[in-house]
């Protein structure tokens, strides 16, 4: 049978298209090749002026073996061409570049892969996640006896809340306050032999008095009570605060005018004593309230937020002021610090700093600042925290060391250049490798 030529053309065409070579050339682009995800590291932020560990996140679905290059826009890399290597961040705040690529080759199919990626990473100082937990936790004291303490809300809808302990970042908490409808505020006396806080036992009772139990913890049956709420003399109990040594133990009340907080102190190891007033009631400071009141290490001075009008709608924020922590100074009190917006201050161990919250200008989250204790401009502070997250309740370490506070940022905070989404619940972190004025 006589076959026409272009019936042997399409034979050969068809030879060729159904791929009887032994190179096969298909399916190896596309989802078959290496692709960096992501990286990460073993600080998250990464740690400014530290070795940090990052890693390359790559998929890798056919096993290639993979060569690595890394470089950085700034800091130093001890090694560049593994998968994990290790990178001193420059020691200031900021986002650098970090740049990977990944090459491998398919021997059988004679292809490369080249793939690069570069990652803006958010450098920080150093944080540290004590607590996880949906639930809202407030007032951290700093580590006494090798534990820090806690206060968690139980019930949001009813306030009802308790004091708890935890030894280790993110150990096992312990609860100190036990059948207390409500307790907050804790505070823990130097040597460890006391915790004290603000507590209601019943949700029926009219307000929150000082209560005393020991650091194991104890119930509404047998712990002291230390100042009772009482609406026409102690109707405003607030911020127990132990003393740097010893058993005073400093709060707020209004015994002196109903509804004007001023800074008072007990001693707990001696109820035979009365509360003393460390600042007396007259003319010039009518209507004036001081609260939040921290102690110098020493114990010989206060630091203390001042309101006019305190709690009331015509409140009006009056700075930072400092007193004697053992006698009366004279009237009017002369302000020390004319930050209006700095909350909850805490005096270093050393009596050279001050730390205090303070609202982000435009939006309602707060930053933690520190200053110096003799400065006198507040524009001479240095910031400790940044972004979007609520940070607020700062306290010193008993070496000064590190900072704890509360927050609602999560791990992996500012990774990436990742902050607002990262939220979940508010807990107890501290911070060190902090700037200091």
């Amino acid at each position: 049978m006589h076959r026409h030529p272009g019936f042997w053309a399409g034979i050969v065409t068809l030879l060729i298209l159904t791929g009887c070579s032994k190179n096969k050339t298909l399916n190896v682009e596309g989802a078959y090749s290496p692709v960096i995800e992501n990286l990460s590291s073993d600080n998250a932020p990464a740690v400014r002026g530290d070795v940090n560990a990052l890693t390359a996140l790559v998929t890798n679905p056919r096993g290639y073996p993979l060569r690595f290059h890394w470089s950085v826009g700034a800091g130093t890399l001890a090694d560049s061409t593994s998968e994990t290597v290790h990178w001193t961040a420059p020691d200031l705040i900021g986002s650098y570049p970090v740049t990977v690529s990944v090459e491998a080759t398919d021997a059988q199919n004679q292809v490369s892969f080249f793939k690069t990626r570069t990652f803006q990473v958010w450098v920080d100082n150093r944080f540290e996640r004590w607590t996880r937990s949906q639930a809202l936790q407030i007032d951290v004291a700093p580590p006494i006896a090798g534990k820090i303490y806690y206060s968690e809300i139980r019930n949001p809808a009813t306030g009802e809340s308790d004091i708890w302990a935890v030894a280790s970042p993110l150990g096992t908490p312990e609860q100190i306050s036990r059948t207390f409808f409500h307790a907050t505020a804790p505070t823990v006396q130097s040597d460890g032999s006391r915790v004290a806080f603000l507590g209601k036992r019943r949700g029926s009772d009219a307000g929150s008095s000082i209560w005393l139990v020991p650091p194991t913890g104890g119930d509404t049956t047998d712990a002291l009570l230390a100042v009772q709420y009482n609406l026409n003399k102690n109707g405003m109990l607030a911020s127990p605060r132990f003393a740097p040594s010893g058993s005073r133990l400093l709060y707020v009340g209004d015994s002196l005018s109903f509804g004007v907080a001023r800074l008072w102190y007990r001693d707990v190891g001696n109820f035979a004593t009365a509360p003393v007033p460390l600042l007396v009631y007259s003319g010039s400071e009518i209507g004036n309230s001081y609260v939040n009141g921290a102690w110098t290490a020493a114990g010989d001075s206060v630091v203390a937020e001042s309101y006019r009008f305190y709690k009331s709608s015509a409140q009006t924020a009056r700075g930072l002021f400092r007193f004697s922590g053992t006698s009366n100074p004279t009237t009017p009190y002369v302000r020390w610090l004319a930050e209006f917006q700095g909350q909850e201050p805490d005096w270093s161990p050393d009596g050279q700093h001050v730390v205090y919250a303070k609202p982000v200008p435009g939006r309602t989250d707060r930053d933690l600042w520190i200053i110096r204790s003799d400065a006198t401009d507040p524009s001479t502070a240095v910031r400790v925290t940044s972004g979007p997250a609520d940070e607020f309740h700062p306290r010193f370490s008993s070496d000064g060391a590190k900072i704890y506070f509360i927050s609602n940022r999560a791990d992996s905070y500012g990774a990436n250049g990742v902050y607002g989404l990262e939220r979940r619940g508010t807990n107890v972190w501290s911070v060190s490798s902090f700037d200091r004025p």
